[in-house]
């Protein structure tokens, strides 16, 4: 359990401990650089007296300290200017072994010609004598954390090492991931055949057990939704069979005179409903899967706009609903004729169903100037839907019975049919509930030049 969790926490240990590590690794280089230097190039030691010596004549003892501080300030190991009762210059600490140091430097002092100058010893102007003495005792860790020119090739050692540790680590970790949300956008769009977890080899982990859930959820939802559809069209198919006999049964009693006419009547009526069920049921099926085959051809959405819209008109005379819409420039489209007729039919007719007794129903067409896409919006004065159920309405055999009368007809197909046949035809279309009252529906259909 929680192997991701264990693997992240030895995973960011393990560089923690490897930063720290070569920071001591290449301090513990440079201190052995830094004594074989000073113990084997004797030729760098006594060019720093010369320049110790220098400043010191030149500028006497404020010359000397200026010289000792900018050497300090760039050195691990401490060059100590001490005098002979081993008080260093810059005040710094001295620790035993440099005053050991210099008690034997003093020693050999006394034994050296009185004509030659001892070459660690710095006279002064005014007669003072220092002395030149590493303390490599006072190389510590304090010194070494803030001279940056000391510090610099550590860090940018542990940097790299850790960097390098956590590229790693970010790619074993977001190589799934990525895998993941593009199986995840496959499944929102209606694919899911892809899976995720024979591509991620013999990982052990948390992103390994959710890339299987995830495969395991992909693939139960496509089997549900092919039961789904499949029974659906099945059922539809079979339910055909027994209802073109009632109709059989219904002409035949016509005929001979029997039964109640207004009875008869009533029969036809659900029968024909049911009927039309039927065959919605079978449209938004074979969209739905789709199993419908498109046949595009050119056509003027305006004229076919037109031609709906007049249809519309001769039904809502009844109630005395007006339909306003005026035809404008042609607007060329490649689209199925049958299956955009069925769209603008079931649209219409929902604004014609849901708009109250004498109301009105505004349609417009228009072209968007960004995209170039042709944009219908079809308005009716009904109560609107509740907010929040504007795309719910678009699912199938969904009904909205707070704002929708449901004895004035509609199964709830109509709208889902629409969107599928839009959407087959690489358009869009929504709801939303007017400003000022009603419903609001949306289609855009990508323009065509031919």
């Amino acid at each position: 359990m929680h192997r991701l969790f264990w693997k992240l926490f030895f995973a960011y240990w393990t560089t923690l401990i490897l930063f720290t590590l070569g920071c001591l690794f290449a301090a513990s280089l440079y201190l052995d650089q830094t004594r074989a230097r000073q113990g084997g190039r004797m030729e760098e030691y006594a060019s720093r007296v010369q320049a110790a010596r220098a400043a010191a004549t030149e500028h006497g003892q404020a010359g000397l300290s200026d010289w000792a501080a900018s050497l300090d300030a760039e050195e691990l190991v401490p060059l100590l200017v001490l005098d002979r009762e081993g008080h260093d210059l810059l005040r710094r600490e001295v620790s035993a072994g440099a005053l050991g140091h210099l008690r034997r430097h003093l020693r050999q002092a006394q034994r050296w010609p009185a004509d030659g100058e001892h070459p660690r010893s710095i006279q002064l102007p005014d007669g003072a004598e220092y002395w030149l003495i590493p303390d490599f005792q006072g190389a510590n860790l304090g010194r070494f954390l803030v001279r940056p020119r000391v510090i610099g090739v550590p860090l940018v050692m542990a940097a790299l090492l850790s960097g390098l540790v956590c590229l790693l680590l970010a790619r074993y970790l977001t190589s799934p991931m990525e895998r993941l949300r593009l199986a995840s956008l496959a499944y929102a769009a209606g694919d899911f055949s892809k899976r995720v977890g024979p591509s991620l080899g013999g990982r052990r982990d948390e992103v390994v057990d959710l890339a299987h859930a995830l495969d395991n959820m992909a693939e139960r939802l496509d089997t549900l939704l092919h039961s789904q559809r499949g029974l659906l069209r099945d059922v539809s198919h079979e339910l055909r069979s027994p209802l073109a006999r009632v109709q059989a049964a219904l002409g035949l009693a016509r005929q001979r005179g029997r039964g109640n006419e207004r009875e008869l009547d009533r029969i036809e009526q659900q029968t024909e409903r049911l009927n039309e069920l039927i065959g919605e049921i079978l449209t938004f099926s074979r969209l739905d899967t789709g199993v419908h085959k498109l046949v595009n051809e050119s056509l003027d959405l305006s004229l076919l706009l037109a031609e709906m819209v007049d249809n519309t008109r001769l039904e809502g005379e009844r109630r005395g609903i007006r339909v306003e819409y005026t035809q404008g420039t042609p607007a060329p489209c490649l689209a199925d004729s049958m299956l955009l007729h069925s769209v603008l039919d079931n649209v219409l007719r929902n604004a014609l169903l849901h708009s109250p007794d004498q109301g009105w129903i505004e349609v417009t067409l228009a072209q968007d100037n960004s995209s170039g896409d042709h944009v219908i919006r079809v308005r009716d004065h009904g109560p609107g839907v509740p907010e929040g159920m504007q795309d719910a309405i678009f699912e199938p055999f969904v009904r909205v019975d707070a704002a929708r009368d449901h004895n004035r007809g509609g199964v709830g197909l109509g709208l889902a049919i629409a969107r599928r046949a839009i959407q087959a035809q690489r358009g869009q279309i929504r709801a939303e509930n007017h400003p000022q009252g009603g419903l609001l529906v949306t289609i855009r259909l990508p323009r065509s030049e031919g």
